[in-house]
């Protein structure tokens, strides 16, 4: 396989006499306003200055008119003029710009084809678009030191949900921008006492694109004549758990299986930390409350648990509850508050195959449970769960740039207990021999008859043969 090209300082700006300036004054008011933050919550102000969003911009604006006073005095000793007004004004806004703004990370999380970012250091950074590239855009910072402060920057704007703490005592922390991304920072290099060999970040984009299933099965992720078929899947009622790999895109599917849902249907989604599904934010879901839960504070209190939330939403009057993703506890609360919905749930979980999402399902449920015996684990799940539905990321070996391609592999209808223990379930749409996704197994009259209650054709799900 050839390497893949690497495109290196394509979004840096060539350097200039304002950059020292503009980096020092950056780091000073920078410590100013953290050291402010610090000392405002020991006092725990009724509007902490952490969220107070006026409050720091009128202190920074002050704070860089004396940092500017502070570089004219270095250049008047250093025989040279003070800054112009022109030369002012450009520091100034630069220094906003990095205090405020998202620095060298700017031009990509402004770009819409932009998926991940993942900063492995001050000199490597790699890029991930949509239609699967992935490129090296090489140093973005000048030095580790440069990029451990643009992570406490970072850290100190987080709101909503959690502490943006960054330091020995926290060296890694979890944060969502005000657009929705999911932040993860972590840090390290000799000069911190870190957890890692470099300073870190990674950044994954929520991008809501509201392109419907129609638009999913024209990017390829499945074909355009199963369409019909999952519109009638989800708006039935059943219960499916999304499957795949990282970054195969099953949060995407996930809200486009949303969108098929009335909007006259009241649908409360529970996150852990992160809200990644913005149904609020998507005009197909006018009823659409988002609960997520929270960490506790530095004293230990405040906790708020996928549990809690879900008790929660039984007084809330919820057609749909749609517990995000499930990675252990949530398991467990996910089929409890399914199973008493009007109309069933959706949900994702990591699984790299289709065969395996059953056992893991299983295994997250005992664990958090360990007092539930092994035949009340499989049963629940039995009695819970309809559909799986597995996304793939196929890669193209002769592809020189090695990207993939997301595609729906497998559909598993969930059929109750197995005869011997474990749970019985079928792949009906799986891929066949030319490695097309196709219909290879008939549903069981349980989930026929369901359809055909809810208006729909049990001959709109017959056998059509293989392709």
């Amino acid at each position: 396989m050839s390497a893949m090209p690497s495109h290196r300082n394509e979004a840096r700006r060539p350097a200039d006499a304002l950059d020292q300036p503009v980096r020092s004054v950056t780091a000073r008011v920078a410590d100013r306003l953290i050291d402010a933050v610090e000392r405002d919550a020991e006092h725990s102000s009724n509007s902490p200055l952490a969220t107070d969003e006026r409050r720091q911009q009128l202190l920074v604006g002050a704070w860089i008119n004396d940092e500017i006073n502070v570089v004219n005095e270095e250049r008047l000793r250093a025989g040279l003029r003070p800054l112009d007004l022109e030369s002012e004004q450009t520091l100034r806004s630069r220094v906003v710009a990095d205090l405020t703004g998202s620095g060298p990370l700017e031009p990509y999380l402004n770009d819409e084809n932009v998926e991940e970012i993942d900063v492995n250091s001050a000199t490597s950074t790699w890029v991930t678009y949509a239609d699967g590239r992935k490129v090296d855009v090489g140093a973005l910072w000048d030095s580790t030191t440069d990029l451990v402060a643009f992570q406490k920057r970072l850290a100190l704007r987080m709101k909503g949900t959690g502490e943006g703490r960054l330091d020995t005592s926290s060296p890694m922390l979890t944060m969502q921008s005000n657009e929705g991304s999911r932040i993860v920072m972590v840090l390290g290099g000799g000069s911190e006492h870190g957890i890692s060999t470099h300073p870190r970040i990674a950044i994954r984009r929520f991008v809501v694109r509201q392109v419907g299933l129609e638009g999913l099965a024209n990017l390829g992720l499945f074909p355009t004549d199963l369409t019909a078929q999952l519109r009638a899947l989800v708006r039935c009622g059943f219960t499916m758990l999304i499957s795949g790999p990282p970054g195969a895109g099953k949060t995407t599917l996930l809200t486009e299986l949303l969108g098929e849902v009335s909007p006259l249907e009241r649908i409360i989604t529970v996150e852990k930390n992160l809200l990644e599904l913005r149904l609020e934010d998507d005009p197909r879901h006018p009823d659409a409350p988002a609960l997520f839960t929270r960490h506790a504070n530095a004293e230990g209190e405040g906790e708020i648990t996928t549990r809690q939330l879900v008790e929660l939403t039984r007084r809330l009057n919820p057609d749909r509850v749609v517990v995000g993703e499930l990675v252990e506890d949530e398991a467990l609360d996910m089929l409890d508050v399914a199973s008493m919905c009007k109309r069933g749930s959706l949900a994702t979980i990591h699984a790299h195959t289709s065969d395996i999402v059953l056992q893991r399902l299983a295994y997250y449920v005992s664990k958090s449970n360990t007092n539930l015996p092994e035949f009340a684990v499989w049963s629940l799940i039995a009695q819970t769960v309809d559909f799986i539905v597995h996304i793939d990321l196929v890669r193209n070996a002769s592809d020189e740039q090695s990207s993939t391609t997301r595609r729906i592999t497998s559909i598993v209808e969930v059929g109750g207990l197995g005869e011997q223990g474990g749970v019985s379930a079928t792949e009906v749409w799986g891929l066949d021999d030319s490695g097309e996704l196709t219909q290879v197994a008939g549903l069981s009259p349980r989930h026929l008859n369901r359809l055909r209650v809810s208006g729909y054709s049990s001959e709109q799900f017959a056998m059509r043969g293989t392709r």
